[in-house]
């Protein structure tokens, strides 16, 4: 595994050596020479690596104790040279002209000259000890290979984000689990079913094929499902159930949470992945009495690799999974294997014999098995089944699902060892899990071309997924991949590779040696006492990981700052941490930082001397009023999110954003812009929205809260944002704060938000707190919209027509205060050739003086060509042709609506009165 990591980072040290910045400040500093040597010792040691890799494999204790101290010197190369372009790049940020810097930079406390000659004396002990490897790889024979490795072109994969899952020979389990669910006649309030079998038969992906089936979902009030993954931790279960994290953990008062949730409906609660351990029996009777027993016929489906949790917790015989049979095992093997259309029927007999009898049934194995042998030519799938397949997998899951582990490129492994540092059943957040990979190097320059590197490592990470190494993939309202899941036998394989590079600490549980480079623990801390007394020995620490957040001190700083100088990843969130020490600028490799959910007033400006930092997380820091007024100077940040309003983590005493982000142009994560009066002692502090102006990189979600704004002058820093340059983002949400009294400035609103006019590819519009009578023409024209979302705007009279934006599937309008007539312009529906084509989604809430969807014109506003009786017909003739949800109220005036004959009046009740009344 190592291998691929360090080709990656001989590569990378080897491109930073031939910058030309990076050789004019060597010769500056007179270590110019000696980096030329280092440079071609690396390169030809970098030539022997990927035989060094295959050679590997044989566990030759000569090559792993020559690895063991490339390894080591390639890490301390990796961080000599971080230090020494953090140096450049900390003299290129200051200000001033170039002699004055250096004079500066001269006469500096660090004294640069000084600086110099030591960093000269570490280069050249470095290149001696690379030197000494280089000599020991002669006598180990390693071959030269091709520099061409393990690139993102991946050979024959049919890779996909899309892929749906597969499911093979389970219709039988599926009706008896089901049965079970639909039937009332069971004597307990609420009944309990258990489907128990070993990994990887698939009892998860069983458990969800019926908890999403339509039947269900319509015979339930309320569906509940908890990741368990692990022991019966009945507050942990609770929890989940009630699907909050940082509620009052007195389980009375999560009693009375999870009894408001379900509100005496019939619920259905899966359990997914229960352990044995200890007092399990007391457990699950203390988790009983928790839940409510009000609806007869709720049930809960429990499911566990262990006999003895099935059968206390079923009031039924437990289902016990089986494997697939013959002829089911083929079947999935053939679809993971070929590609649709792809003829499998000229497969040798006696290799689908041996593939099905080895892999018994284990649907797991078969998927990820396939997804190896359709990589491999056909001829050499007898004598890899043959020789490397075990006979029996049941009897060695892990080291079977490890042959397609080691087929992987190499950096690629890494990416998936890393994914050890997270709990079983954790669910990943995929875009902070490529972010975490290029923190470290895994995903590089090297393997991206002319790519986005954020693009190469989603296409890592979906090549994982297309090879069965990830599962349960979720993805958000704009179809990007949001999370996924890792299989418990894939989370011990990967604990397996990682070895001790990569430590999950949990509680009374650790391996923590001194080459250890990444650990996270799942455990909360009481960092008021001391760092985890076994942390310190790690000092070559790369990632620091903890999950679970506890009680902060300030010491903790002092520790952290000083013990782990070489971190690239450091996540503290959930602290309480009331201030970030200036000592935070000692850790300068810093390239991943996050410090969520925590109560700081401000970030201190120390944080800009990380001038390596890529990703900073302050989303939920409820209390933060500012950011760095120095935040220009990360010239490298790429992501920073401060939260939003939508997702109810927005750092909401925000007060301005700093004069200069607006030079981050790497920048592609900003959640939230807030733009702020400038009156004041700060003004010259705040940056304006024209700081976006060169931020064209932006994509995803952007927020722009209007906190304040000073009278016209505002319009041209509105003008100045360009967001019609932002091609790449998706939603973009803009809100005026309550608080402004926005009476006097009427016209002023409507300059604002036609100024903001967006890109044609934005997708969804969210707009609170407008305060104009006219809404903007140019959102008729955009027509890649999905969702439509006006809120809160008081005087709003006329939308612009939106019935003809193709893709606009929901529309959601609540508290327009003063609209009368959805569609003022119309013309009652006449020459409409296309109607809310796509619409699904209708929403309509607290518009008291909605009156209908067109205003009825009087006789005198009709032209000669038409009458009445034909605008009332046009309102009557068209319809919602695909409208599937449908929600008015509060709105006592509206008697006049399209048609909706998709719609089921069942799935309304709130309309019912209204209904009639129209």
């Amino acid at each position: 595994m190592d291998e691929g990591v360090l080709f990656s980072i001989l590569e990378e040290i080897i491109k930073k050596l031939g910058s030309p910045a990076f050789q004019e400040v060597a010769l500056w500093w007179g270590v110019g020479d000696q980096l030329m040597k280092l440079s071609g010792t690396v390169t030809r040691i970098k030539a022997v690596i990927q035989d060094v890799e295959e050679q590997a494999q044989k566990q030759n204790h000569q090559i792993e104790d020559w690895l063991m101290k490339l390894r080591e010197a390639v890490y301390d190369a990796e961080d000599l040279l971080d230090d020494f372009s953090t140096q450049v790049l900390r003299k290129q940020l200051m200000p001033g002209k170039r002699v004055s810097r250096e004079v500066r930079l001269f006469f500096s406390r660090s004294n640069q000259f000084v600086y110099g000659l030591r960093m000269g004396h570490r280069v050249k002990i470095l290149r001696e000890r690379l030197d000494g490897i280089e000599i020991d790889s002669k006598k180990l024979n390693f071959d030269v290979r091709d520099e061409e490795r393990a690139s993102l072109t991946m050979v024959r994969e049919q890779t996909t984000s899309s892929e749906p899952e597969i499911i093979v020979g389970r219709e039988s389990d599926k009706k008896t689990v089901k049965t079970f669910l639909m039937n009332s006649n069971y004597e307990h309030n609420v009944s309990v079913i258990s489907v128990v079998g070993m990994g990887g038969l698939g009892k998860t992906t069983l458990a969800q094929h019926v908890f999403n089936d339509e039947q269900v979902k319509a015979h339930f009030g309320v569906r509940l499902w908890v990741s368990v993954s692990g022991s019966l931790d009945v507050r942990k279960i609770i929890k989940g159930a009630v699907g909050t994290g940082d509620s009052d953990d007195q389980l009375e008062s999560l009693k009375k949470m999870l009894e408001g949730k379900i509100d005496k409906k019939k619920y259905l609660l899966v359990l997914d992945d229960v352990w044995d351990g200890k007092y399990d029996g007391e457990k699950w009777e203390s988790l009983k009495e928790l839940l409510p027993r009000d609806a007869v016929g709720s049930k809960i489906v429990v499911t566990t690799r262990s006999h003895i949790i099935a059968k206390f917790t079923s009031t039924i015989e437990p289902h016990v999974l089986k494997g697939l049979s013959v002829d089911e095992s083929w079947e999935l093997f053939r679809k993971k294997t070929f590609p649709q259309g792809q003829e499998s029927g000229h497969v040798d007999e006696r290799v689908r014999k041996e593939i099905v009898e080895r892999c018994c049934g284990v649907p797991l194995v078969i998927k990820a098995i396939a997804r190896l042998m359709s990589l491999k030519d056909r001829a050499q799938w007898l004598p890899f089944i043959q020789q490397e397949l075990p006979n029996r997998v049941q009897d060695n899951i892990i080291q079977t699902l490890k042959l397609s582990y080691d087929a992987l490129p190499s950096f690629m492994k890494h990416c998936f060892a890393y994914c050890s540092l997270f709990p079983k059943g954790y669910k990943i957040d995929v875009k902070y899990l490529i972010q975490l990979w290029i923190a470290q190097g895994f995903v590089g320059t090297s393997n991206s071309g002319r790519r986005r590197i954020e693009i190469v490592g989603l296409k890592c990470f979906e090549s994982l997924l297309w090879r069965s190494f990830f599962h349960e993939v979720e993805k958000d309202r704009f179809g990007n991949i949001k999370s996924c899941k890792m299989h418990d036998f894939m989370h011990d394989l990967a604990t397996y590779v990682a070895g001790f590079q990569s430590i999950k600490v949990e509680r009374g549980r650790n391996r923590i040696s001194e080459m250890t480079r990444h650990v996270s623990f799942d455990t909360e801390l009481d960092l008021s006492q001391q760092i985890p007394i076994p942390l310190p020995i790690a000092k070559s620490l790369r990632t620091l990981i903890l999950l679970q957040g506890g009680t902060w001190d300030e010491g903790a700083w002092v520790s952290i700052c000083r013990d782990f100088r070489r971190l690239r990843v450091l996540v503290l969130s959930d602290f309480g941490m009331k201030e970030v020490s200036p000592l935070i600028e000692k850790i300068k490799h810093l390239k991943y930082l996050d410090l969520s959910d925590n109560e700081m007033e401000a970030l201190s400006n120390s944080v800009t001397s990380l001038v390596n930092l890529q990703v900073l997380k302050l989303n939920g820091c409820t209390k933060l009023e500012k950011l760095p007024r120095d935040i220009g100077k990360l010239i490298n940040l790429r992501h920073l999110d401060v939260g939003c309003y939508r997702d109810g983590d927005l750092c909401k005493k925000l007060e301005y954003m700093p004069r200069g982000i607006g030079k981050l142009t790497s920048l592609q994560t900003l959640s939230c812009f807030v733009i702020a009066k400038k009156k004041s002692p700060k003004s010259e502090m705040i940056g304006g929205l024209d700081e976006l102006r060169m931020l064209n990189e932006l994509r995803g979600r952007l927020e722009i809260r209007v906190k304040g704004y000073e009278g016209g002058s505002c319009i041209s820093e509105f003008e100045g944002a360009r967001l019609i340059d932002k091609k790449y983002l998706q939603s973009l949400t803009v809100w005026w704060d309550p608080d402004l009294d926005n009476d006097s400035d009427i016209d002023l609103h409507d300059k604002m938000l036609q100024s903001l006019q967006p890109n044609l590819n934005l997708q969804e519009l969210r707009v609170k707190g407008y305060g104009d009578t006219r809404f903007p023409s140019w959102v008729s024209n955009l027509s890649n919209l999905v969702r439509i979302h006006l809120e809160r705007c008081r005087r709003l009279k006329d939308i612009p027509p939106l019935h003809g934006i193709p893709y606009l599937e929901e529309l959601s309008i609540e508290r327009l205060d003063d609209l009368e007539y959805i569609d003022s312009e119309g013309d009652g529906g006449k020459g409409v050739s296309m109607f809310f084509p796509s619409l699904k989604t209708l929403n309509i809430f607290d518009c008291p003086r909605l009156k209908g969807w067109w205003k009825r014109r009087s006789r005198d506003e009709i032209n000669d060509d038409s009458d009445e009786s034909t605008i009332e017909e046009g309102l009557i003739v068209l319809c919602f042709p695909r409208l599937s949800s449908l929600f008015i109220s509060e709105c006592a005036n509206l008697t006049s609506m399209p048609l909706f004959p998709t719609l089921d009046e069942d799935n309304c009740p709130n309309l019912k009165g209204w209904w009639k009344r129209i």
